[in-house]
């Protein structure tokens, strides 16, 4: 090799180097086709307008995010693989929201890699996912979710169905998986509590992301006389269920977790079940709050979509630009220093803070029904209907002991 040759190696080297350092590089780690690619989609729009929030305030300590996009295509093994993709193109927070499965594979992965690379460490955010273990028995401390898990607002479902003694037959239909089966058993627990009354008239398992007609288990709802269904589909899965209900004529409500995602408003208004869907959830567009009508109104005018399906990444943006301005550094240690026990607020204008001990956001829920709106209200996929909330059950209501036995280093 020439000297010249050389020198220009060592030059491009250090240009690309330099340029790495420009930008604060937020790695997104997701199924970007198949399926599931419709959720993905949505969920992106709200990352990178969180994302252009904070970087026209000046971004993290005078570094402007960047955001880097993998797909995992729904695989755990693969999200390992984009994983360290991610942190070869100088990713320092990897994100993954679809699939607890996957956020699973991704806390693992970073676990090991930062015992392997204690001077090149990472941090996971959950944007999205459900299960309770992730902050639970399998918490970890370079992770933190940004979104209330399974038991959380299972326990704010409890709440609100302790007064609906109308309500004595509930069906259970979930998915196979940790999300799905994890969220079945504790509506068992914490409903059957609260609710010893209920009688459990069907209890469906089926496969996650591949049926295409619900009509059977709609049929056998229908024949076992539920009043209720209790569902954690999400997605493809939760808009098929929903059509199938109302092409059926069920006449039962539903308690929902992920009704505000993608397809599932549409499949609603268009089987008019009107007043028949609940969502459990960390918040909707139903909240009668200024602050959130305010940033529903912007998000909606740039994106053509509602904000309260995905809160996960507004709350995590919120929370990291707050927590690098207090550390004074971009650093993974300063950084998840003042994560832990971090205060916010939420996009649904509720006060929130990341729990020290386990890194599991503290925060209200709100359970809400689809209705058709009136004219002029917020409405969801365009359709003329939307959310009326009818309940904000508080956080101190839905914060549970947590089994999370975390490894500091």
């Amino acid at each position: 090799m020439t000297r010249t040759v050389f020198a220009s190696v060592i030059a491009l080297v250090a240009a690309s180097a330099a340029h790495a350092q420009d930008t604060f590089k937020f790695a997104m780690i997701d199924p970007f086709s198949g399926p599931a690619a419709v959720v993905t989609e949505r969920i992106e729009k709200v990352l990178r307008y969180s994302v252009d929030e904070v970087n026209a305030k000046g971004g993290l300590n005078g570094q402007q995010i960047e955001v880097l996009t993998f797909d995992n295509k729904m695989s755990p093994q693969e999200t390992a693989i984009q994983a360290q993709k991610a942190i070869d193109q100088g990713a320092r927070i990897l994100q993954t929201s679809v699939s607890s499965s996957n956020t699973f594979a991704l806390v693992d992965f970073v676990n090991k890699y930062n015992r392997r690379n204690p001077d090149h460490q990472v941090i996971v955010f959950d944007g999205a996912s459900h299960d309770p273990a992730i902050t639970g028995a399998k918490c970890s401390y370079f992770s933190f979710s940004w979104v209330l898990d399974a038991d959380t607002k299972t326990a704010g479902l409890a709440t609100y169905l302790k007064d609906r003694t109308d309500i004595t037959k509930v069906y259970l239909l979930n998915a196979e998986g940790s999300s799905g089966q994890t969220t079945r058993q504790s509506v068992i627990d914490k409903v059957g509590a609260s609710r010893p009354d209920i009688e459990w008239v069907g209890d469906d398992t089926h496969p996650l992301q591949k049926i295409t007609d619900f009509t059977p288990y709609i049929a056998k709802i229908k024949a076992s006389g539920a009043q209720a269904v209790i569902t954690s589909d999400w997605g493809a899965d939760l808009a098929l269920v929903l059509k199938a209900a109302g092409e059926a004529g069920l006449d039962a409500e539903w308690y929902t977790y992920f009704s505000t995602g993608p397809g599932a408003p549409t499949a609603m208004a268009q089987s008019g079940l009107n007043g028949k869907v609940y969502s459990v959830f960390d918040g909707d567009a139903g909240i009668q709050n200024a602050d959130l009508q305010a940033h529903e109104v912007a998000f909606r005018e740039k994106t053509g979509i509602s904000a309260g399906a995905f809160p996960g990444d507004s709350s995590a943006m919120r929370a990291l630009a707050l927590a690098a301005e207090k550390a004074g550094s971009n650093e993974v240690d300063a950084l998840i220093a003042s994560l832990e026990g971090i205060e916010f607020q939420t996009i649904y204008g509720a006060p929130a803070h990341s729990r020290p001990e386990n890194h599991q956001m503290v925060t209200q829920m709100a359970v809400s029904r689809f209705i058709d709106v009136p004219e002029g209200a917020l409405d969801e996929e365009g359709t003329g209907w939307g959310w009326e909330n009818v309940a904000l059950i508080p956080a101190e209501a839905i914060t549970l002991p947590t089994e999370c036995k975390m490894k500091r280093p």
